[in-house]
């Protein structure tokens, strides 16, 4: 017979405290001020342009004042420049139409920009796509205002890219825009009912539960509410979580941060529910700590990447002595998932953006190809054959920390050479998807030792890389970057003959040693860049981590002989 489980949930508690119903609606839009409030893209000015031609013949006596925030992944509370700006301008307005949610990353941070006006006490209307609206809500849940109303509007499919002209989508918006028009009178006109003026959100008792049951059903069971990939999983019981919390050295309520978008209480225990599911040891919990940690460093903005249509996975890179301490691999096969610290960390850490950040695929997840590395992966930085020394000491640590780098990779490119002009030839070669791109540059310790022995430091080859990897002008989408507020800081061509940068700068540039000694290879992790990072954190140890390295160090594969 089967044994019988009773294990804890993975999933995190939300703070319920910011909960709060919708401001009362108007009773008409004549002779009131309604602000026309767009994000980054040109497209929501333009349609917002369309939206008031329409209105103004409903509602005559009605007055619009326009403003565009220019950045896509911040939160308006959080902007000391801007929010000022927006205060003022929205004391004006007696509602706002908040526009317009077209790709996931940017109407989820609709949802969190359109709540905090809500709050302000202006009713406030969205307008986004079907396909964003999931995002768009759980921006709104987020941050406390479930209720706010949203209305939909598919653009063509091109134009959430390429902007075009303000006649251009006023002529896709033709026979469309009165229907359109009208939902959005009515949503600003319409009286509250009972569950906007005071919302409630599902209970969290899936939060709060304990399951009972074998490890088949419980691993079915949890795969069925959404908290795995369909993997079998190591039980978590009350007594493995609970010597997984002793590798923090922390209390289990602690609370490390509240993981977006869900805004889950990234609580030690919770942290550890998910450590032990992966098959972590208690070893490893410093290191996720490090992780969830580095997760929240403004530098990152992780729903950029998390809720992002396009394709990106996270790679979590331990250096320092620690990453010796818990046998992750630095040596043959080193990007490869053999070893349990490699593999068990970065499953743990994909299943902690799940369950405590609230990531579904089709829902907040919304890649419109995915990602292998969506479910965490983890790599060591070699403490022992590198000549530059610890990766972590190229962001201002001391050679004796342990660190954790958190970086969004999309590409994976790799090249074999025999001398640094080779290498740096193939390096220069590299053009990233995306804008101000980054890159995590790997180097075997062979491919390290000929640069190094040359004097090249990890610095001089990125910014050699930024100087001399450069693609016509005619080739960079200079339309799209001015329409959705994505130009480089530094300057770009105005002759479509000159060359370009691929990379504009090299602050989202790295460079990890770690590998065999056959020769001389290198890999390239392209990705990063426009939403920030990477994210270097300090990786703290409890006061007994000699102890528990001594006690779990025989946790390793004895590999049979055949």
């Amino acid at each position: 017979m089967e044994p019988v489980y009773e294990v804890l949930s993975p999933w995190a508690k939300v703070d319920q405290s910011l909960l709060r119903g919708l401001s009362p609606r108007l009773d008409s839009l004549d002779g009131k001020t309604i602000g026309m409030f767009g994000d980054i893209m040109d497209l929501s000015i333009y349609m917002l342009q369309a939206v008031e031609k329409e209105m103004k013949k409903m509602w005559p006596g009605a007055r619009f004042t326009y403003l565009q925030y220019h950045k896509e992944t911040v939160r308006i509370e959080k902007d000391p420049q801007f929010q000022p700006v927006f205060d003022k301008w929205a004391c004006g307005c007696d509602a706002i139409l908040a526009f317009y949610g077209s790709v996931p990353s940017s109407s989820l941070y609709l949802g969190y920009n359109a709540a905090y006006i809500e709050k302000k006490g202006i009713p406030t209307v969205m307008a986004v796509s079907k396909r964003t609206f999931p995002a768009a809500e759980r921006g709104l849940k987020a941050f406390g205002v479930p209720g706010l109303r949203i209305v939909l509007f598919d653009m063509p499919p091109g134009r959430i890219f390429n902007t075009g002209s303000a006649e251009e989508i006023e002529k896709d918006m033709e026979g469309r825009i009165g229907s359109f028009v009208k939902e959005l009178s009515d949503a600003l006109t319409k009286p509250l009912d009972a569950e906007e003026k005071t919302p409630s959100i599902k209970s969290q008792h899936y939060a709060e539960s304990v399951y009972t049951g074998t490890a088949r059903e419980i691993s079915r069971l949890f795969y069925q509410n959404g908290w795995t990939n369909g993997q079998p999983i190591e039980m978590p019981t009350g007594k493995a979580v609970e010597e997984m919390v002793q590798g923090s050295g922390l209390p289990a309520d602690y609370v490390v941060a509240k993981i977006p978008p869900m805004m889950g209480c990234a609580t030690v225990e919770k942290i550890a529910v998910n450590a032990v599911m992966a098959g972590c040891l208690p070893t490893y919990m410093p290191v996720l700590i490090a992780a969830v940690k580095g997760a929240m460093d403004p530098c990152l903005v992780l729903e950029g990447w998390t809720c992002s249509q396009s394709t990106w996975g996270p790679v979590l890179t331990v250096s320092g002595k620690v990453a010796d301490d818990i046998g992750l691999n630095t040596d043959d096969n080193f990007l490869s998932p053999y070893y349990k610290a490699n593999a068990a960390i970065g499953r743990a850490f994909g299943y902690i953006l799940m369950n405590i950040g609230g990531i579904r695929p089709g829902i907040e997840d919304m890649s419109e190809l995915g990602h292998e590395f969506r479910l965490g992966y983890c790599i060591g930085d070699s403490p022992r054959n590198n000549p530059w020394g610890p990766l972590h000491t190229d962001f201002g640590l001391a050679k004796e920390d342990s660190a954790l780098t958190l970086f969004w990779s999309q590409e994976h490119h790799a090249h074999a050479g025999n001398s640094v002009q080779d290498f740096l030839k193939w390096l220069c070669t590299l053009t990233p998807y995306g804008w101000d791109p980054g890159a995590m540059l790997v180097f075997s310790p062979g491919a390290a030792k000929l640069f190094a022995d040359a004097g090249w430091t990890r610095q001089r080859i990125l910014h050699y890389i930024v100087e001399y990897d450069r693609h016509p002008a005619s080739e960079v989408m200079l339309d799209w970057l001015k329409g959705n507020s994505h130009l480089p800081e530094v300057e770009l061509p105005e002759v479509m003959t000159h060359s370009t940068r691929v990379f504009w700068s090299s602050r989202h540039m790295f460079g990890v040693v770690g590998g065999g000694h056959a020769g001389a290879m290198m890999a390239v992790f392209a990705g990063g860049g426009d939403h920030g990072g990477p994210s270097v954190t300090k990786i703290e140890l409890p006061e007994n981590w000699e102890e528990l390295v001594e006690k779990y160090k025989e946790i390793k594969p004895s590999y049979i002989e055949y």
